[in-house]
């Protein structure tokens, strides 16, 4: 769930109000101003949304590409586990 610019933007100045409000209080109006460095920094750190693909964009045979299955939902050729000898299996030589 994204959050929009303009809520952002609502909430800076709701802290800034706040700041402002406490003024006599450095503390108080330096932790305001904190809250509204972080959400500037939201704002300025923001990618545009084509830029970073998400996993709902990717289709369901593009993910079973990706774990190495076909479309059949066999394992691709080479990635099946195969019995070696005294008891081994696998490629790795850590597979006991």
């Amino acid at each position: 769930m994204a959050v929009t610019n303009d809520t952002i933007i609502q909430k800076m100045e709701k802290e800034l109000a706040e700041a402002k409000r406490l003024s006599n209080d450095d503390a108080g109006m330096k932790a305001h101003i904190a809250h509204i460095h972080l959400l500037c920094e939201l704002l300025l750190e923001e990618k545009p949304k084509s830029a970073t693909p998400s996993s709902s964009d990717m289709t369901a045979d593009e993910m079973k590409a990706m774990l190495g299955q076909e479309m059949t939902g066999k394992p691709l050729e080479g990635t099946e586990k195969r019995t070696e000898q005294d008891g081994a299996n696998g490629h790795s030589i850590f597979d006991f």
